[in-house]
């Protein structure tokens, strides 16, 4: 459930995000008389990416893992269920097998809200992602 509930929470920031962008750009077209033209989409570039070694239990090396899986970001790393990522970990060989993935995706979506002092308090509970 709480799994869902993450989801529909992850959903609704990424959704706000994007119409935020999406109307900053509108307007920014409009204010330089370009009122008709859409905004050119901007390709993803690598500074998209988080810093994934911010949550817990997450050094460079799953930091790297991750993104070579296509979780770049805490909204992905939120969005992903922990037995996809203990799969993940486990193709990465044993020296990832002592990571323990199952708080990441609470982590990251804390991250992601930006909440900051909830990410604290949470990962005061926490050794070593657990």
């Amino acid at each position: 459930m709480l799994g869902l509930i993450t989801f529909a929470v992850l959903t609704v920031v990424l959704w706000w995000a994007l119409q935020n962008q999406l109307d900053t750009g509108l307007q920014a077209a409009h204010d330089h008389g370009h009122s008709h033209a859409a905004p050119a989409a901007k390709p993803l570039a690598k500074s998209a990416a988080d810093d994934l070694t911010k949550i817990e239990g997450i050094g460079p090396a799953i930091r790297k893992l991750l993104a070579e899986h296509g979780i770049a970001t805490f909204a992905a790393l939120a969005a992903s269920q922990p037995a996809a990522i203990e799969k993940i970990l486990e193709a990465g060989g044993s020296r990832f097998n002592v990571a323990d993935a199952g708080s990441w995706p609470q982590q990251a979506a804390l991250a992601a809200k930006g909440d900051w002092a909830g990410l604290k308090k949470l990962q005061d509970k926490l050794t070593g992602g657990r």
